[in-house]
């Protein structure tokens, strides 16, 4: 119901109005017009002011500044004056009144002039909505436009490395592979192993990332061995790991707390949960320190955690760190996405389940990822122990 604020000095008239306007309106009806700040702040909302001349040479200012605050939106007001009065109020008209009326007042006529000054309050209500929608569009296709230069630019910056390196040693091999010893050359193909895969598991994160924000993910909640599962994801590191020099190696832990456990997960997703989580954990983390890797079944629930001594995550950052492409202000210049826990989150998230984090600045973090876990038909059991 729309709202009208009456602020008329003649008592008659104002007992008037108020017993017409409330049949179809909300009348706002100040106890006093002598000090209309104190009785209706300026905060105070309604859709059109109905006023007399004398009100109009008390309140004109606040009037004026009612208006101005309200813009861009219209406020209309409606002056109710006689014939003798017009000449009076006329300075006042053209800045802060939009239609008047002439005493006395036919009551067709006030519902006429209320009628379509809450028409043309209305029409500027919803062209304002308007503005701020196509406000928030433009708002939104410039982020997009944004998301796609950095997506762009991560991509070109992380793929330029490992892209170089398989170069450089393909021609290293191509050169002098007759005075290359047979260690040497499997060093270099390992490495370059490493390095094709690191683009692989790139393209991967890009190409989930795509698949969740447009919503074309088909959740398939196959049975999965667990066990197996984390052990072959931890020996695919640690020939990652085994490259590198034996002092600056990060020693990555698997502790399972579950022999054998089957649960109906999407393979897909828990791979970019945990491939995410290892990598960031094993990237962050000083020389010779350790990384530790856990698992956990409950009757309803499997529970990874992914704990490490690295360089800890300030507070700050903590709230915003699932945000794509968002990096903690500490990581310097190690490299990275800021894609990685925007995907975890939303494989997380997909499979309905729940991620924590604890972290200390400079002393390490944990993350903790809950999957709540389907019941598994008997048919199901025996396919996934074949």
């Amino acid at each position: 119901m729309s709202q009208i604020l009456l602020l008329v000095e003649q008592r008659e008239n104002r007992r008037l109005l108020l017993e017409w306007l409330a049949v179809y309106y909300e009348v706002l009806l100040p106890n006093s017009t002598e000090n209309i700040d104190e009785i209706l702040p300026l905060n105070q909302s309604f859709d059109l002011g109905i006023i007399d001349g004398l009100a109009l040479k008390r309140h004109g200012q606040w009037i004026a500044a009612k208006k101005q605050a309200e813009g861009p939106v219209c406020l209309p007001f409606l002056l109710i004056t006689s014939r003798s009065d017009v000449g009076m109020a006329t300075r006042f008209i053209w800045q802060t009144i939009d239609d008047l009326i002439i005493a006395p007042i036919e009551k067709i006529e006030l519902q006429a002039r209320v009628e379509i000054l809450l028409r043309s309050r209305q029409l500027s209500l919803t062209l304002k909505l308007s503005h701020d929608q196509l406000d928030r569009t433009l708002q939104t296709a410039k982020e997009l436009n944004e998301i796609k230069t950095s997506l762009l630019y991560m991509i070109a910056h992380d793929v330029r490395n490992p892209l170089n390196f398989i170069i450089g040693t393909t021609q290293v091999l191509a050169r002098y592979k007759s005075k290359l010893s047979d260690d040497r050359t499997q060093e270099l193909l390992d490495k370059t192993q490493v390095a094709a895969k690191s683009i692989d598991l790139l393209l991967d994160d890009v190409l989930l990332l795509g698949r969740s924000e447009s919503g074309k993910i088909a959740l398939r909640l196959l049975p999965l061995d667990l066990a197996k599962f984390c052990n072959e994801l931890v020996a695919e590191f640690q020939s990652s790991l085994n490259l590198k020099r034996q002092t600056d190696a990060v020693k990555l832990i698997f502790v399972n707390h579950c022999q054998s456990a089957i649960a109906c997960l999407e393979v897909s997703l828990l791979r970019g949960i945990l491939s995410n989580l290892l990598s960031n954990a094993i990237k962050y983390s000083p020389p010779n320190t350790q990384v530790v890797f856990e698992l956990k079944v409950t009757e309803n629930e499997v529970v990874f955690s992914v704990t490490d001594s690295g360089i800890g995550i300030p507070l700050a950052d903590q709230e915003r760190l699932f945000e794509s492409f968002y990096r903690a202000k500490n990581v310097g210049r190690i490299p990275g996405t800021g894609l990685g826990l925007s995907i975890v989150k939303k494989c997380v998230d997909l499979h309905r389940g729940e991620i924590t984090l604890t972290s200390e600045e400079g002393v390490g973090s944990t993350f903790t990822v809950t999957l709540p876990i389907a019941k598994i038909e008997q048919e199901q059991l025996s396919s996934a122990t074949l």
